[in-house]
C-alpha cells in the first residue's frame, strides 16, 4: 500500500521515541511505501528546527538534518504540481494532497481533518 504522512505526523514520530506516530512510522517503512515530497520534507526539518521545539525536545540540527535525510532515502520521493488551489483555508496543504496524489497514494495521514473533510 503507498502511504502519504504530512509532516504533523513525521514531526511528531522525532520527537516521540516511543508514540504512536513513530509506531506508524516504522509500520508504514516496514511494510508498505512511504509517499513523499521535498515539500513535506523541508517543512519537518523547519517544524524541527524551531526554537521552542529544540528546546523543549532537544533536538538538534544534526538530528533534524539526519531524520529528514533517512526519511529521504527510506520513501518515495515525488514532484507534486499544485495546479489548483484547493484547501483555501491552508493553502500550504495543497502539497500534502498534491503529494498523494502525484504518488498516488492509497492513504493521506494527517492530523489536519479539518482540512480534508
Amino acid at each position: 500500500m503507498k502511504i502519504t504522512l504530512d509532516s504533523n505526523i513525521l514531526v511528531r514520530a522525532a520527537m516521540s521515541p516511543k508514540g504512536p506516530a513513530l509506531r506508524l512510522l516504522d509500520l508504514v517503512l516496514g511494510e508498505h511505501v512511504l509517499i513523499l515530497s521535498r515539500f513535506i520534507l523541508e517543512e519537518v526539518e523547519r517544524v524541527l528546527l524551531y526554537p521552542r521545539i529544540q528546546a523543549r525536545y532537544r533536538v538538534t540540527v544534526e538530528e533534524a538534518g539526519r531524520f529528514v535525510a533517512n526519511l529521504a532515502e527510506a520513501s518515495h520521493l515525488v514532484e507534486p504540481v499544485i495546479r489548483e488551489r484547493l484547501i483555501l483555508s491552508d493553502p500550504e496543504d495543497d502539497a500534502v494532497l498534491y503529494t498523494a496524489a502525484e504518488g498516488k497514494a492509497d492513504v493521506l495521514c494527517t492530523r489536519n481533518v479539518r482540512h480534508f473533510e
